[in-house]
């Protein structure tokens, strides 16, 4: 997750398909805790997880924070949020964290040779399957939720990301100006859409690093 300059978080992790493409191959329990990692702070503290499934999902909680320090500490990513307008800018990291699932929905074939929908649908299962193993109602909730209004999918459109940052805008008074956020994406489209084809090879060369050495 992107902090915006800050150093405020969004209340949750807003990248969710990056982070389930960056799963692939991963078992079912690592790739849950890597989609929802900030997710379960949020809902459901790691914490106070029973001790088992706090050991199975801990493996992708941990991958889930080398990629958002990775993203966080990229020159190409902090280049691109030179180009959010200033009444923006502090927020720039969140709105790129956003608009990265729009560019790999965009590219999707560049960087996987399975079907965006299928990797989607895959993913909701898992999730949900994980999640019904040792996880609270209130997560499943949240987990159903999200399947039935297909975020993953949301994120790919305009309109996704419009609803997107209409919903997080609406999370705290520091988080306002987040609302029709989508306009820096029509505006920077084809700067974003490069520091993300820039950007996004070094994190999966970064997160296969991570995955071998562990």
């Amino acid at each position: 997750m992107l902090s915006d300059a800050a150093g405020h978080s969004p209340p949750f992790d807003l990248n969710l398909l990056a982070h389930l493409h960056l799963s692939h191959g991963c078992c079912p329990d690592t790739l849950t805790g890597n989609v929802m990692a900030d997710y379960l702070g949020r809902y459901e503290p790691v914490d106070q997880l029973s001790e088992s499934m706090r050991e199975r999902l801990m493996p992708g909680i941990l991958l889930h924070r080398e990629i958002d320090q990775f993203t966080d500490q990229h020159p190409v990513v902090a280049r691109a949020c030179e180009h959010i307008s200033p009444d923006r800018r502090r927020l720039g990291g969140i709105i790129l964290d956003i608009a990265f699932d729009y560019y790999l929905t965009r590219h999707w074939e560049k960087f996987s040779a399975e079907k965006r929908e299928n990797t989607i649908s895959r993913g909701y299962a898992t999730i949900a399957m994980v999640a019904s193993t040792g996880l609270s109602k209130r997560t499943e909730t949240l987990i159903s939720k999200m399947r039935m209004g297909d975020w993953l999918t949301a994120y790919g459109t305009l309109e996704g990301q419009a609803l997107t940052f209409r919903r997080v805008s609406r999370f705290s008074p520091a988080l306002a100006n987040l609302k029709s956020a989508e306009e820096e994406i029509v505006a920077n489209d084809s700067v974003f859409e490069q520091c993300f084809l820039q950007f996004y090879p070094d994190l999966i060369d970064r997160v296969s690093k991570v995955r071998d050495n562990s």
